[in-house]
């Protein structure tokens, strides 16, 4: 299939969370899942924010992609599993290097989502991953909430344990908003599945 623009793409792909655990965090934005800088236990602190943003860091021992695109391409629908009164939402795509993000290069309109179930976004939000001599740049999928309401979010209860097969997960307090760098400030979190899936259409050209 080719677009206005003469870009082929082809076959979807379809990246992050299963979908198939129930959010049962029930947080929202003025609250952060970290870990106790002496004890490392799991604990929530308070933000005394009204926004964040959030991407998944993947999962831990396993070959699935949670938020880094692998190529160029366009990403086409996110899927959100929610609580009983989930927050708002925007998908952004953030660029990023060797796993360091915190810059947004785009994002969509804000979303409503609806109660205890998945909700569909159709995006239309063109993503790269580009080499040049040592380096790498790497866009990734993320959400960013505005409250009050609840984030989509699963608890595997092993945060601190770094358990095979369960979630990473990346946060800023507040959002990250277009073009200002925060690579600085995310804090990752194990054991903590951001329940967000998207679909990706790989381009056979670069997208400039």
């Amino acid at each position: 299939m080719a677009t206005s623009a003469g870009t082929v793409f082809s076959q979807t792909q379809t990246h992050g969370s299963n979908l198939r655990n129930t959010p049962n965090l029930a947080i929202g934005v003025d609250q952060a899942p970290i870990r106790d800088p002496i004890t490392g236990a799991p604990v929530l602190a308070p933000t005394f924010q009204t926004s964040c943003t959030m991407r998944s860091g993947g999962y831990i021992g396993r070959l699935r992609l949670g938020s880094i695109v692998p190529s160029n391409g366009t990403i086409t629908r996110v899927r959100i599993r929610s609580g009983s009164n989930p927050a708002r939402v925007r998908v952004v795509i953030m660029q990023g290097s060797a796993g360091l993000y915190g810059t947004v290069r785009r994002r969509s309109p804000l979303f409503n989502l609806r109660p205890n179930r998945v909700t569909t976004l159709t995006v239309n939000l063109p993503v790269r991953r580009t080499f040049t001599p040592g380096q790498q740049v790497t866009d990734a999928v993320a959400l960013s909430f505005e409250g009050p309401g609840t984030l989509p979010l699963f608890d595997y209860g092993t945060s601190g344990t770094f358990t095979q097969g369960t979630g990473l997960l990346q946060h800023w307090y507040p959002q990250c908003i277009r073009g200002v760098p925060r690579n600085g400030d995310a804090y990752t979190v194990d054991g903590i599945e951001l329940l967000m899936q998207w679909e990706f259409v790989p381009a056979a050209r670069p997208i400039n």
